[in-house]
């Protein structure tokens, strides 16, 4: 195996990021929080978990969809997965739906879903 094989693949739009990757699966759990099949905290849990493997396996994604997976990255670095631990001024759940959402219609309005 060659050197340029081994690399992975840099997607430029949200279509063409493959469901496994961790990329894909960043997406797949922000469309599942904005129909409320899952919880704002196992969300944050789950995508922060997805982020890692996105790095650690080398995935490159185009400026515009990383800017966007950046906006929610920012909002979940505010976030207290754990209600109790919950400060003034962080991210509350209604805030990172409605972070999600404005995301995720930045990426379908732009081509990129």
């Amino acid at each position: 195996m060659n050197d340029k094989a081994a690399r992975p693949r840099h997607w430029k739009t949200a279509r063409e990021v493959p469901e496994g990757s961790g990329a894909g699966m960043q997406l797949d759990l922000m469309r599942r929080l904005s129909r409320a099949e899952i919880r704002p905290g196992r969300f944050a849990k789950q995508w922060l978990d997805a982020r890692r493997k996105a790095l650690n396996e080398g995935e490159r994604i185009g400026d515009h969809l990383c800017r966007a997976l950046n906006q929610v990255f920012y909002a979940l670095d505010e976030y207290a997965i754990d209600p109790a631990f919950r400060e003034d001024g962080d991210t509350t759940d209604a805030e990172l739906l409605d972070i999600v959402n404005r995301t995720l219609a930045r990426i379908d309005g732009t081509g990129m879903k």
